[in-house]
């Protein structure tokens, strides 16, 4: 009976350490380079980047030059070591004017996996051993 209580106590504590490890997932891309990164973004052409364990937050910036006569816009999306996650979970973006007709625009978000996109579900490791757990509870209580 004590393996039992070993066993789930294992599979609890490597579920909550995996979950904790892992490092958050963005959208990586320029529209420069990749027309289909602009907005209005499909989040299904393109695939989640593990981002380095330093960055704790994704960003999008949207950048308009004047140039040539003309506003060039880019979009660009990025993992982030730093910066500041706007008002409602990200959706708010800061936006920066600078010198030489050059408007910025930062959105930060860390509340989801690939949050400098469209909408996604992030489902906690955890959710993935309840059945395991579940079941080994079962046996627990049966044997007392």
């Amino acid at each position: 009976m004590k393996w039992i209580v070993y066993v789930f106590a294992a599979v609890f504590a490597a579920a909550v350490l995996f979950e904790i490890g892992a490092s958050i997932k963005c959208y990586e891309c320029n529209s420069y380079f990749q027309h289909d990164c602009a907005d209005w973004f499909n989040n299904r052409t393109f695939n989640l980047n593990e981002c380095p364990p330093e960055a704790t937050m994704c960003r999008k910036i949207v950048q308009e030059v004047y140039y040539n006569d003309e506003w060039n816009v880019r979009y660009i999306r990025q993992c982030a070591v730093n910066g500041e996650v706007g008002a409602e979970e990200g959706r708010v973006c800061m936006d920066r004017t600078g010198t030489s007709k050059v408007k910025v625009k930062y959105c930060h978000c860390n509340n989801q996996e690939g949050c400098n996109s469209a909408e996604s579900v992030n489902i906690p490791a955890i959710m993935f051993f309840i059945p395991l757990l579940t079941t080994f509870a079962m046996l627990l209580f049966k044997k007392l």
